[in-house]
């Protein structure tokens, strides 16, 4: 099935390749307009000046009267241009939508990530310092930034200027809610330079709300239209690492003097690869208004402080995890699977963010975990079908995390967010080299299904479970020591085998 869609797609890149010739030809025919209607309105403006003299001079000859016919044949003529060239704009844009959302369905397709671009706006800062915009997007998917050895392009899946919205931004991401709610597991992540707009764009503000609080509301909006045909469970984690620990958001206590946890957070695979974290909280929603209520709550416990680059810098990697577990009526099959939505810390150097002592070690933690995702991205980016490269997961928590989401199973989108101006154009080249690396990448999608019949078997470990759990208990009350003896895996949510107890 895949393998039709993917040359059906191929096909329809292949007629809109052709359409797009004819559209850059169009695009040519409309800067010769414009150029045109350059010409003609500034003859328009000095017949209207030579006409106002005239009639200053009191002169109602002949060549005021000529003056006169030809200024209102030229008004017709640049309305004319005017009204051609809007009209080619239109159908423009519109076959550049398109050839955008086949664009992306063969990427998806193909199991790429996909890379968009999104500039932030200068600063007020910026502007009252009549700071350099060096940074610029051509089109929808091409920026460029002016050095000082030259102009250098990046050519992404999407580019969002400094004038883009939330909604246009949402616009082309949407689509991996359905994906998300047919079974795959999706990854959304945002990379860039602190105080490059990171946050603004994952998480946004109240009356600008940004990617997370987007996909909550959109996957509730879906949810509701499969009402009657199926159900489900909806659950969220939330995590924070900071200083290369896990922080569980949802188990933070009010009052920090208190211990988290006992428990270890540990991170984990699934027999399909999946990554979790073992013992993280879960908290399951019914309503989009329980579930940012949960958020809500974590927010308040994650780590920022102030830098010169940035009033609230987030000093910790943010991931939160939806989870769904959905039960089909109709087929009769369950899916399950998650959608991650990271908010990476930003990339700093301490001399510019005049940070205290306690933030240098966290901007060294903070770009050593970003210097492993770099060598993980470069890895895979060089790695080829044929051969099996090593790929460095393992040197921080942070690839460990996101190792399902670069090279793995999930469809994965980057975010990667840059400064417009001259003063941050070292970082915002570095950022944008590093997200070019990363659109090389393929991810192995699957679609994460199960049967009646393995959803039987699941129900029988989950009551041979039970059941252990029981004599464990009965036995402890006699006072005999029971040992733990944990296997490989351990989680019944993840398709894996029961923990193994000897006394």
């Amino acid at each position: 099935k895949i393998s039709a869609e993917n040359a059906a797609l191929r096909s329809e890149i292949t007629q809109l390749r052709k359409t797009i010739v004819g559209k850059v030809e169009e695009t040519h025919a409309i800067t010769v307009l414009k150029e045109e209607l350059a010409a003609i309105t500034k003859d328009k403006e000095g017949l209207k000046e030579r006409l106002i003299a005239l009639r200053r001079a009191g002169k109602r000859d002949s060549d005021t009267l000529q003056t006169e016919a030809r200024l209102q044949e030229i008004t017709q003529e640049v309305e004319k241009l005017r009204g051609e060239s809007a009209e080619l704009e239109v159908r423009l844009k519109a076959e550049m939508n398109a050839r955008k959302k086949l664009h992306n369905a063969l990427q998806d397709v193909k199991g790429k990530i996909r890379v968009f671009c999104r500039i932030r706006p200068a600063s007020k800062v910026e502007l009252e310092q009549r700071s350099r915009v060096v940074v610029t997007s051509l089109d929808d998917y091409s920026v460029v930034v002016d050095t000082r050895t030259g102009q250098k392009s990046f050519n992404f899946d999407s580019v969002f200027g400094p004038t883009s919205t939330q909604d246009q931004v949402f616009e082309d991401s949407s689509q991996l809610v359905r994906s998300f709610l047919d079974g795959y597991n999706v990854c959304v992540f945002a990379y860039g330079q602190t105080g490059s707009g990171k946050t603004y764009t994952m998480q946004g503000t109240k009356d600008h709300p940004g990617l997370t609080p987007k996909v909550i509301k959109e996957v509730f909006v879906r949810l509701e239209e499969l009402r009657g045909t199926a159900s489900w469970e909806l659950s969220v984690s939330m995590l924070e690492l900071y200083m290369d620990n896990i922080v569980d958001l949802l188990a933070a206590p009010k009052d920090p003097r208190k211990a988290q946890s006992s428990l270890p957070l540990d991170i984990r695979e699934d027999v399909r690869g999946g990554v979790y974290v073992a013992n993280a909280v879960v908290n399951f929603a019914e309503t989009e208004e329980e579930l940012h209520r949960v958020l809500k709550q974590g927010l308040l416990n994650r780590k920022v402080g102030r830098t010169d680059m940035n009033e609230e810098s987030s000093r910790s990697h943010l991931v939160i995890t939806l989870t769904i577990s959905l039960y089909n009526k109709t087929t009769d099959a369950r899916t399950t699977s998650k959608f991650s939505l990271i908010d990476l810390a930003g990339s700093e150097r301490v001399s510019k963010a005049g940070t205290s002592a306690k933030q240098m070690n966290e901007a060294k933690s903070i770009n050593k975990s970003l210097t492993a995702l770099g060598d993980v991205i470069s890895s895979l980016a060089n790695a080829t079908a044929s051969s099996k490269s090593f790929i460095p997961y393992r040197n921080n928590k942070l690839t460990m995390l996101m190792k399902d989401s670069l090279g793995g199973n999930a469809k994965t989108l980057m975010f990667v967010n840059v400064s417009p101006v001259e003063y941050n154009v070292e970082e915002s080249i570095m950022s944008l080299s590093y997200a070019t690396r990363v659109k090389s990448i393929t991810n192995e999608s699957v679609k994460n299904v199960e049967s009646k019949d393995i959803m039987v078997l699941r129900e029988k470990f989950r009551a041979v479970a039970e059941e252990r759990d029981h004599l464990r208990r009965i036995v402890e009350s006699s006072g005999i020591v029971v040992e733990e003896h944990e296997t490989e895996a351990v989680s019944y949510t993840h398709l894996t085998l029961p923990t193994i107890y000897s006394v």
